[in-house]
């Protein structure tokens, strides 16, 4: 028997859509979102809005107000702090599986074929195919590491964390330093070297918290 794919329901495409909203900034954290609005802006009815609304419940993208529907979740500075408390760590760790995998070439390449495009698009100043290509940096170390409990864990801080990469976008210098800095971290995975590996991670997110706090701080900015 062939494999059939499901295709995508209603409510995968409000989803998706929602999701995309909130995450680019279209929809800033505070904003409300009610059942019969959102159906009405799609052309769908209320029960696929529900089921959306209640994944992205589930991801801390919304939260449910009583007789106000939803509003999106406001990101803080503490709640920013928060989140690399918590994905600094996993990441470090699967950078130290990787060092410590072996065979890892291919693992290796996977990386390597992200830091490329992100110099790549360094070179042109497309900032918009940096970040893609980060964020799939980041998304491989964690998904190639051979822990899927950290890989959940650290997809879920993703999430809550790419609103605040993508408004710092503009608004730091030109990140040639964190191409270099993921440059060095592949390295280390080549040469098996977990404990360099560590080290090189943990200094680059510890670098990057506190350029963001900095840069928010300056702005006066308390959520987003």
């Amino acid at each position: 028997m062939r494999n059939l794919e499901l295709k995508p329901t209603a409510s995968d495409a409000v989803y998706g859509t929602l999701r995309h909203k909130i995450m680019n900034n279209q929809l800033p954290g505070g904003s409300q979102l009610l059942e019969e609005e959102v159906a009405a802006d799609l052309g769908v009815s209320r029960t696929p809005v529900r089921a959306a609304l209640s994944r992205l419940e589930s991801e801390g993208l919304v939260q449910a107000v009583r007789r106000h529907g939803y509003r999106i979740t406001p990101i803080t500075v503490a709640d920013i702090q928060e989140i690399y408390q918590l994905l600094s760590p996993l990441e470090t760790v699967a950078a130290e599986l990787l060092a410590a995998k072996e065979p890892n070439a291919e693992e290796v390449q996977a990386l390597q074929e992200c830091v490329d495009t992100m110099d790549a698009a360094l070179q042109r100043n497309d900032l918009e195919a940096w970040a893609v290509a980060d964020e799939l940096f980041h998304t491989r170390l964690v998904d190639l590491c051979g822990n899927n409990r950290l890989a959940r864990a650290a997809k879920l801080m993703f999430a809550q964390s790419h609103r605040v990469r993508l408004f710092a976008l503009r608004l730091r210098d030109k990140p040639v330093s964190s191409v270099k800095h993921h440059g060095d971290l592949v390295d280390a995975i080549r040469q098996r070297r977990p404990q360099l590996a560590r080290e090189i991670h943990g200094a680059h997110r510890h670098s990057w918290t506190q350029t963001l706090g900095q840069l928010l701080t300056s702005l006066n900015i308390h959520q987003l």
